[in-house]
């Protein structure tokens, strides 16, 4: 826009100083004369600006030219010459983004899904020239290829899949698909897909109930295995440590002898003598307490 005010304003100053330098004061008239030549300065200024573009950081140019067309070579970014009847179209190749809002597409159930897209891709550097003789602009290629492509992708994949799977257990692995898809569509089109974004998918309130439920029922499902891995758990745990005990015992049997149970006992002997006896003998027999 600046551009073309400036080259406006030229314009208008070439003919201010030709109209000037044309006129006689003295006579009060109008006639050619020499001095009229400055007038061509901005003339020339006018013509040099159509000689020279500049490509901006992340774009590429496009060159087409009135004697022999579009030109398969791409110019670069920075300052470039061209003729001044030429154009240089500028195709971005930064990351562009499109949103597609109420996208539907069928499952392999037959129930119809709701959802809203969010695309994000790039032009390929090497491929501007083959966007722009088949598109003119990215905003007919955002039209045309990424929504109706994105589209087509996501239906492909949720073709495959039942709607409680795609809204429930499947729903990444149907965001992988339909990236993988999109992102191979794009390929033959000389454009990079950065990222798919499926948001807001939607199958009615009865679907959505049924995947509730299915939840609900599933998490039941896995309490009840996990409380019977836990009563399994516990009742191994019982049996080793009987089997521990009943081990250790049969070992304490096979290991006690007359004598250890001799010295244990006069360990924890105090010294006092029974104050009964069987009355056939006076004399505390240890030995007879082993047998």
């Amino acid at each position: 826009m600046l551009v073309i005010l400036f080259r406006i304003l030229l314009i208008i100053i070439a003919i201010a100083l030709f109209c000037v330098a044309g006129y006689d004061d003295e006579n009060e008239t109008f006639k050619c004369s020499k001095k009229q030549i400055i007038a061509l300065i901005p003339i020339l200024i006018f013509v040099l600006t159509m000689c020279i573009v500049r490509v901006p950081a992340n774009n590429v140019g496009v060159y087409w030219s009135a004697a022999n067309g579009t030109r398969e070579k791409t110019l670069g970014e920075g300052i470039k010459l061209k003729a001044p009847l030429d154009k240089v179209y500028l195709i971005p190749t930064t990351v562009e983004e499109r949103t597609i809002k109420d996208v539907t597409v069928q499952t392999k159930d037959a129930q119809s899904v709701k959802a809203e897209i969010n695309v994000k891709f790039r032009v390929k550097k090497e491929s501007a020239f083959e966007v722009y003789k088949r598109y003119g602009d990215l905003e007919t290629l955002k039209k045309n290829i990424v929504s109706n492509y994105s589209q087509k992708a996501i239906e492909k994949v949720t073709a495959k899949y039942n709607v409680i799977d795609i809204l429930g257990s499947k729903k990444n692995e149907v965001y992988k698909e339909s990236t993988d898809e999109l992102e191979g569509m794009f390929e033959g089109e000389g454009v990079n897909l950065v990222s798919l974004t499926i948001k807001d998918m939607n199958a009615g309130d009865k679907i959505e109930k049924a995947i509730a439920d299915e939840a609900v029922a599933k998490k039941e499902v896995e309490t009840a295995e996990q409380k019977k891995a836990k009563a399994q758990k516990e009742a191994e745990t019982k049996v080793i440590k009987a089997k521990a005990e009943a081990e250790a015992n049969e070992l304490k049997e096979k290991t006690l002898t007359k004598e250890i149970l001799m010295q244990e006992l006069l360990d924890k002997w105090n010294g006092e003598l029974p104050k009964v006896t069987d009355g056939n003998s006076g004399i505390f027999n240890l030995d007879s307490l082993l047998k």
